[in-house]
């Protein structure tokens, strides 16, 4: 079988350990303004630019990275099945995400569409982990259910 790109199986519990570490965090930052001392940038007096805190940035990136280590993480028993399996999920999640997007560009104005911008650059990955995962789960049902 080609093995195609990606990641080792292990990836899999450490992506939903960061994601679940960094989930939380982002929300804090979005709703609460929640911000890190250490990550405060601090510019000089003289310059044009303003302070500035990256827990947001931070926050989002483990998220992001997160849900691309458990979407990418091989399965202990991958084959060409569970292959097609992801490709017809991923193409699925693609369509979501731009439905989602289409709805959203419509449905909201203003400053908020930014909100919605990057709120939907993870809607891919949530729906491709979503529709793969519940795909393996009716395969298996369906297997168990055949070997009765």
């Amino acid at each position: 079988m080609k093995k195609g790109f990606l990641l080792p199986s292990v990836f899999k519990s450490i992506g939903w350990t960061t994601f679940f570490v960094f989930l939380p965090l982002a929300i804090a930052c979005m709703y609460y303004q929640f911000r890190i001392p250490w990550l405060q940038l601090y510019y000089p007096e003289d310059s044009n630019w303003e302070d500035y805190n990256l827990t947001d940035e931070f926050a989002y990136a483990g998220v992001i990275i997160g849900l691309l280590m458990v979407s990418f993480a091989r399965l202990k028993d991958e084959d060409e099945f569970i292959r097609k399996l992801r490709l017809e999920s991923l193409q699925w999640a693609v369509v979501i995400n731009y439905a989602v997007l289409l709805v959203s560009l419509f449905a909201f104005y203003g400053t908020i569409i930014l909100a919605i911008l990057a709120y939907n650059t993870l809607t891919i990955l949530i729906a491709f982990i979503l529709k793969f995962y519940y795909s393996l789960y009716l395969l298996k049902k369906n297997l168990a259910r055949e070997d009765r």
